[in-house]
């Protein structure tokens, strides 16, 4: 005969919290597990083994989640849970407990810049941060509350070989969650990008025809000629020989 041996430790819930510390109106998501079984159902304990939490109108049981929306102040505290199989009259051990703590304000983002006043072609490194984490990150550019620059999962956003166009205020915030919660904009910070000392852009126009003139007399007949033309349709020269020397600037 084979003797059938049946373990009687009961196993114990583990509870889990995302995201906590949270702020005035995120949602929070409590898991509960208890081994592989999917049997187990489950019970969700604030404070006491005796207060459950039931289904309410923010507070949402779907398998060994609870999910907390529009979070407040009284939302804190502490929680536990408890898996139990009913049609075996199994209960597990209660899970440790976890602190929900609801900070009493909306977090404020911080914008830093690597440098303010650059050159163009060279690269800016903007830096966003918030306190605790599981943020997106999303920059503006000019105006906030706007459709974002670009999104980001990391906090640093990089523009590489700027233009002057690249320049004036940026700004950022972040947000977690579905529905994403978001937090206040960041103070703008002003990039200010400018040409080369030396490059053709910004050389002058007598500095141009100067040059010019060393090295091809007859093209600098050409160009004046140019420019009296330009002047009579009321144009910029310079900008015209740029545009039609590089059409890309």
């Amino acid at each position: 005969k084979h003797l059938l041996c049946v373990s009687s430790a009961l196993p114990k819930a583990t509870l889990t919290v995302e995201p906590n510390p949270l702020f005035p109106g995120e949602t929070v998501t409590l898991t509960c597990s208890v081994g592989i079984d999917s049997s187990w159902s489950y019970k969700w304990y604030k404070y006491r083994n005796d207060n459950v939490v039931f289904q309410s109108v923010r507070h949402t049981i779907t398998g060994d989640t609870l999910t907390i929306s529009r979070a407040a102040e009284s939302d804190q505290g502490l929680y536990r849970c408890q898996g139990e199989i009913q049609s075996r009259s199994i209960s597990s051990i209660i899970s440790d407990c976890v602190t929900i703590t609801v900070n009493d304000y909306q977090p404020k983002a911080t914008l830093t810049s690597d440098k303010e006043d650059t050159f163009t072609g060279d690269s800016v490194t903007l830096n966003c941060t918030v306190e605790s984490s599981g943020w997106k990150f999303y920059w503006y550019r000019q105006i906030p509350d706007s459709i974002p620059v670009t999104t980001t999962s990391g906090y640093s956003y990089t523009l590489s070989w700027v233009s002057v166009s690249d320049g004036g205020q940026y700004w950022c915030r972040a947000g977690r969650g579905d529905p994403v919660y978001y937090t206040l904009y960041s103070d703008p910070v002003q990039i200010n990008i400018t040409v080369p000392p030396g490059s053709i852009v910004s050389m002058s126009l007598p500095r141009l025809l100067c040059g010019l003139l060393v090295v091809s007399p007859f093209l600098l007949v050409s160009i004046v000629l140019t420019v009296k033309c330009c002047r009579a349709r009321g144009e910029n020269f310079l900008s015209v020989f740029l545009q039609s020397a590089h059409p890309s600037l």
